[in-house]
């Protein structure tokens, strides 16, 4: 008589289980936004560093280069937010990913609009939205590359 062998998957990791890192990062992003990242709340953290390292620094380029990281971090942001997105539930849905990058961008524009010391802004979006596209296009690279 023949012996019947079955093959034991290893278990599939639950679907919500996929999104925890994404909820964490987009908690993240949330807290970026209140009052406490505001520019007059990062300018007292970024300002006496950039100072210390630049101790010539204008008072224009000191504003610029404050204002210059928080754009960078707004490109960042979104740029982690997709290849969370990309590498974890969305695996394969790069569209997909690209569009709750997007509609994620315009929720917190518009959370703003609500927190004192904060402003909405379509631009930030539009560089949230950016920052993800990198992330995809890096991902890709990478991708070919390894």
């Amino acid at each position: 008589m023949s012996e019947r062998v079955v093959a034991i998957e290893p278990p599939q990791p639950s679907r919500l289980r996929e999104w925890v890192p994404i909820f964490i990062w987009a908690a993240v992003i949330f807290t970026f936004s209140t009052s406490g990242f505001s520019a007059d709340s990062t300018a007292r953290v970024i300002s006496p560093i950039l100072k210390s390292l630049f101790p010539g620094i204008s008072l224009a380029s000191l504003d610029l280069a404050n204002s210059l990281i928080r754009k960078a971090a707004h490109f960042t942001e979104y740029g982690i937010l997709f290849w969370l997105l990309i590498r974890g539930p969305l695996k394969g849905r790069p569209l997909l990913a690209m569009a709750l990058c997007v509609g994620y961008a315009l929720t917190d524009e518009g959370h703003q609009l609500f927190v004192i010391g904060r402003t909405a802004s379509i631009y930030d979006v539009a560089l949230d939205s950016t920052g993800a596209m990198f992330g995809g296009f890096l991902f890709a690279a990478i991708g070919e590359i390894l």
